[in-house]
């Protein structure tokens, strides 16, 4: 955690000094990166933090924190620095059952800059989250919530998330989507297997319909099962038919296994 220049003045030669023991923390500790807990110094500053991790030790992580506090839109307050961190953890004080997908999208989640995200306040929304590939970290507590997205993760190993490609309803050609606007469809792509993600993003309930593109998947429709796995706090165990009309309920939503 480095918050030691937080209430630094932003232009000054000792930032030099802190540029300087910064290498020496990666030669000398092997620190894996940083975690910045909201920063004052400038995108300048974050271009010279980067090079000299990058130069010391390639793959070096700098996780980029922010609430409500500097100002009430973190993500256009620290959007010049985005090329040069590689995680966000925004939301400290967001109410993340109340706003809209779009905001979820551009305040929270990354994915239109190239990054990835966290979820914070409240343990965040579980259904929601995933829908742009999020959960809580772990170990957390916040307003009382022990966060444990260990269930989750669990799927995202059995699966093997990492060797999946993600399309979502960002995308020009979503792979997969719903019938209805409010609820958001993201999948997970392998080969003879997709998880999907379902999320509504309304205050009411929708019975939706899958818009599925085989051509993308390669999976022969007439031969799928899709199923949600039992996730604890999350989902029950049940099973679907691809042209079955699936109930989600507000602000919440679903992990299925789309298999041939």
């Amino acid at each position: 955690m480095d918050a030691s220049i937080l209430t630094a003045p932003g232009d000054s030669r000792w930032i030099n000094y802190y540029i300087e023991g910064l290498g020496w923390l990666v030669r000398n500790v092997d620190i894996d990166g940083l975690y910045l807990d909201d920063v004052t110094f400038d995108r300048h500053i974050m271009k010279r933090m980067r090079k000299v991790m990058e130069a010391e030790k390639p793959g070096c992580i700098i996780d980029l924190h922010s609430n409500t506090g500097f100002s009430k839109g973190p993500a256009t307050q620290y959007a010049e620095y985005f090329p040069y961190v590689d995680k966000l953890w925004f939301g400290e004080s967001f109410m993340y059952s109340e706003m809209s997908y779009e905001n979820w999208l551009v305040e929270v989640s990354g994915i239109p800059f190239g990054l990835m995200g966290d979820m914070l306040h409240g343990g965040g929304n579980p259904w929601l989250g995933m829908v742009f590939g999020m959960t809580t970290r772990l170990p957390w507590s916040t307003e009382g919530v022990i966060c444990n997205p260990v269930a989750i993760w669990k799927i995202w190993d059995e699966f093997g998330i990492e060797q999946s490609r993600m399309s979502g309803p960002w995308d020009l050609y979503p792979v997969v989507e719903t019938d209805h606007p409010d609820v958001k469809a993201t999948a997970y792509i392998k080969e003879n297997r997709v998880l999907i993600s379902l999320g509504n993003f309304s205050d009411d309930p929708h019975e939706v319909k899958l818009r599925i593109n085989w051509e993308q998947i390669g999976i022969n429709p007439d031969a799928t099962i899709l199923t949600a796995p039992e996730i604890e706090y999350f989902q029950e165990s049940q099973q679907f038919d691809v042209r079955d009309r699936i109930l989600i309920q507000p602000r919440k939503g679903y992990l299925l296994y789309l298999t041939s």
